[in-house]
This record gives structure tokens, C-alpha cells and sequence, in this order.
């Protein structure tokens, strides 16, 4: 009897949550509880509690945190980009999108702040050339998928019948309903 009430307590489905933290800055952390929100409607969406991972709530004091989100990322059953230029600034974002694409996952762009371009520009001169064009190129997934647009969305509250309405559509695309 232990053992199904432990199965019950994994999560149904994990989604992984990347992002630049220069998006998420104090004191509104905006992109930190637009996770939050996303997290329970996918949960009441499948019925089931699902897990967002989330680097400042998921990784331990200790943890070897690179290879945990590289763990994280080849487990999960989804991958949500959060798009905007601090994304495609911060090799780590860029660095968690290609382990999404080699391992095949499906990725979801939610579009947060206008870009000049979908891409990342890391210089592909000098002793990092070689992993600098392949960062580059795999920003060209993102380029090439449609996008939810949060854009107009981004400034206002979370419990808006617009932002409530834009999560429902986003939990059930991720969900496959």
C-alpha cells in the first residue's frame, strides 16, 4: 500500500522551464511567478500535479547543477523557452535549448519580450569558435517553431482573465489536449 501512495506522488508530467534570469529580476520576479501559474493550470489541466523545473526552486545547495539541468532537461516531457534578448545572450539558455534539441524534446517558445532577431550571435572566432557556431545554430530551432506571444500580456496581472485565458491555451498545447 506504501508503494501507491508513493507512485501517486511523482508527478505526471515534467516540463522544463528555461529562461535568463535577467528577465526575472527583483522585486516583481515576473517570469519567476508566471512559472508558478503555469505549473497549477498544467496541473488542473492533466488532473494530475505536474512539475515545472525551475533552476531557483529545483536545484539543491550542493547539487552538481550543471549535470542536474542536463539531467532535468533529458527527463523532461517538455521544454518552455522563455523568449527574449537576454535569452539569446546567456550561453547557459542557449546551452539548455541544444541538450532539449539533441535529446529530442518538444520545445515550446513562449514569446516574453520583443527580439531584433531569434537568434543568439555568440563570436564564432578564437579558442571557442567551434561550440560558439553550434550555439548559434541551435538558436535556429526557436527561429523556426510558431510561438505564444505573452508580449502584450507581460505587464499585466497574473490573475487577469487575459493572462488566465492565455495559460489555459498554453497548459493544454503542452498537455497534447
Amino acid at each position: 500500500m506504501v508503494l501507491s501512495a508513493n507512485l501517486q506522488e511523482l508527478p505526471s508530467m515534467k516540463i522544463f522551464w528555461s529562461y535568463a534570469r535577467l528577465d526575472d529580476m527583483e522585486p516583481k520576479s515576473k517570469v519567476s511567478k508566471l512559472r508558478q501559474e503555469f505549473e497549477n493550470v498544467l496541473s488542473q489541466t492533466v488532473g494530475e500535479k505536474c512539475e515545472v523545473f525551475f533552476d531557483r526552486d529545483t536545484l539543491a545547495w550542493g547539487l552538481k547543477w550543471k549535470e542536474e539541468i542536463e539531467r532535468s532537461i533529458r527527463e523532461c516531457d517538455g521544454f518552455v523557452a522563455v523568449v527574449s534578448p537576454s535569452y539569446f545572450n546567456r550561453r547557459m539558455c542557449v546551452y539548455e535549448l541544444k541538450i532539449a534539441s539533441e535529446a529530442g524534446k518538444k520545445i515550446f517558445p513562449l514569446y516574453y519580450r520583443n527580439c531584433g532577431v531569434l537568434n543568439s550571435t555568440f563570436k564564432e572566432d578564437g579558442e571557442d569558435a567551434v561550440a560558439n557556431r553550434e550555439l548559434n545554430m541551435v538558436t535556429l530551432v526557436v527561429a523556426n517553431l510558431q510561438m505564444m506571444d505573452f508580449r502584450t500580456l507581460r505587464n499585466e496581472k497574473l490573475d487577469s482573465e487575459a493572462v488566465e485565458n492565455f495559460l489555459d491555451r498554453m497548459a493544454s498545447e503542452v498537455a497534447g489536449r
